[in-house]
């Protein structure tokens, strides 16, 4: 004859079953946080971010353009203007300010381009041009 399990074995049993399907969880849920971790995932899910951040930057930039053209064409006129300070500060001096002999030279001994001899170059003259001085 076959003797019924006990309450103890019935126990028993169940918690091996209870004890399986906890580690089939762990095991399913370190996999998904192994994926989840991943150097790929974690880059990918940063550039979805970022690229769905940029694109609304971008539509709310637009948007305000095409509301606002003279305000954004002011901002783009001062940021052109800074950086292209230096050549615009030197063509209004060069239209009012004095203006230079094109004629005369002058040598800066102190600071000048090393690759450049600054000296008075030699002239040879003849016997019959004589020396004047």
């Amino acid at each position: 004859m076959s003797k019924a399990p006990s309450t103890a074995e019935m126990r028993l049993t169940e918690a091996k079953y209870q004890e399986a399907i906890a580690r089939k969880r762990l095991q399913n849920t370190a996999g998904a946080l192994q994926y989840r971790l991943k150097p790929g995932t974690l880059m990918n899910h940063a550039w979805e971010g970022v690229r769905d951040k940029g694109t609304e930057v971008a539509d709310r930039g637009l948007h305000a353009a095409q509301d606002r053209p003279v305000t954004i064409a002011g901002i783009v006129a001062a940021v052109l203007i800074f950086f292209a300070r230096e050549p615009l500060i030197r063509f209004v001096t060069s239209l009012f300010g004095p203006k230079k002999d094109e004629t005369v030279v002058t040598a800066d001994l102190d600071h000048h381009d090393q690759d450049f001899d600054l000296t008075a170059p030699v002239v040879e003259r003849t016997k019959h041009e004589g020396v004047s001085a």
